[in-house]
């Protein structure tokens, strides 16, 4: 009876894939309260805004939360409609759009930061996996490592 356990190992999990799901946790945690205040408003006879953006927030943290990519573009569709409802809202004043987009522009950045992760299901790329199935570009820093480690 073989009792090692390589065949059944669990994927390494790395720093990237924890700094996803803590981003996807922040995301869902954000888009909850939103959603529910939004159909609060919805009910009050307000704009239905707030009950889209929740919502495009709570999807985006769910699936990012399992690797996906659609979790990406959830919160891209969602940016971009927050984008438009501010323009919408308060004009081309600087400042006031400054004042709405900042967050979420910054939480943008960070799911273009996670982005690569999602496109590869949350697997991390092994440099000589990388290597050996020539993926140029793959991993940022192999663009300046030399297979020749003599060079």
């Amino acid at each position: 009876m073989d009792t090692s356990n390589e065949d059944h190992a669990a994927p390494a999990r790395g720093v990237g894939y924890w700094a996803v799901i803590a981003l996807s946790i922040v995301i869902l945690c954000i888009g909850m309260p939103i959603f529910a205040g939004g159909v609060w408003l919805i009910m009050l006879g307000a704009s239905s805004f707030y009950a889209l953006a929740g919502a495009g927030l709570f999807l985006a943290g769910f699936f990012m939360m399992r690797m996906s990519m659609l979790g990406f573009w959830f919160y891209l569709l969602t940016f971009m409609g927050t984008a438009a409802w501010t323009v919408n809202d308060v004009g081309m004043d600087f400042q006031a759009l400054f004042q709405r987009l900042a967050v979420p522009l910054i939480a943008l950045l960070l799911v273009l930061l996670a982005s690569p992760r999602l496109w590869r299901g949350g697997q991390s790329v092994n440099r000589e996996t990388a290597r050996r199935e020539g993926g140029e570009g793959v991993v940022p820093h192999m663009a300046f490592s030399s297979p020749d480690k003599n060079v």
